[in-house]
């Protein structure tokens, strides 16, 4: 990665600073970061809602070993237990390839 050795100072209003500052915090990017995108016209991509996705994901696949402790405990039988785990994967595998891009 490229070391930024320059800096930039820009005025604004009051007004202005809150509404870039609130714009790159929905974009999870840092200030410099999103000014820096905008100026050199870069893709910024908001995600909305990625963060709650990926801990619903979380949630599920603790759920899934749950359910496959007790499947091999031979309290519960599934026949789909399988196809469900790999359903999961796909999913999460999606949700972090969309978090790379918007990272």
């Amino acid at each position: 990665m490229r070391k930024r050795n320059r800096t930039i100072t820009i005025r604004c209003t009051d007004d202005e600073y809150e509404r870039i500052h609130n714009k790159a915090q929905r974009n999870k990017l840092s200030l410099s970061d999103f000014v820096l995108r905008s100026a050199l016209d870069k893709k910024i991509v908001v995600a909305d809602g990625l963060d709650e996705v990926a801990k619903q994901q979380k949630a599920i696949g603790r759920n899934l070993n749950q359910i496959a402790m007790l499947a091999h405990e031979g309290r519960l039988h599934s026949v789909r237990l399988d196809e469900l785990v790999e359903q999961h994967r796909a999913v999460t595998a999606a949700v972090c390839e969309i978090a790379k891009v918007v990272k």
